[in-house]
């Protein structure tokens, strides 16, 4: 919820590995994972955030290539395209409630190809932190 209210903030990503482990817990990755793939619009920037960087299977690179595939395939307009659309979006806010892409403020992702599908939807170049390291540094979009 850190986008909901305008704030930003990094993920604590030892609190969020607990929660999703733990079934009685309302981030239990299994679910999230669930509701993600059936596009519930209910899930929250907390419930996002704690889906990505949870040690799932979600890369928001992965669900570009998916909904350019579909689009390709299926037409813009197509059910599934916006469906995959809808996950490309989320996943992004979650990225975004992270950080505002400067030196001091890097966004969080969980692998160098997301860092990479920002940059690029974005436009410009931004300061990103790879969960897991200590490092901050700056990437380009792709042309």
């Amino acid at each position: 919820m850190a986008q909901d209210n305008g704030t930003i903030m990094k993920p604590n990503c030892r609190k969020i590995a607990r929660v999703v482990k733990s079934p009685k817990s309302p981030y239990y990755l299994d679910s999230l994972e669930a509701r993600f793939s059936r596009c519930d619009t209910t899930m929250t920037v907390d419930d996002l955030r704690c889906l990505y960087f949870g040690g799932g299977d979600v890369s928001l690179c992965d669900v570009w290539r998916r909904y350019q595939l579909l689009i390709g395939r299926l037409g813009r307009h197509s059910g599934r395209a916006n469906d995959a659309w809808w996950q490309y979006q989320m996943l992004l806010n979650a990225v975004w409630s992270t950080g505002n892409g400067s030196k001091g403020h890097p966004l969080y992702v969980t692998q160098m190809a997301d860092a990479i599908q920002t940059a690029t939807d974005f436009g410009a170049p931004l300061f990103f932190k790879i969960k897991g390291s200590r490092k901050k540094f700056t990437v380009a979009p792709q042309r």
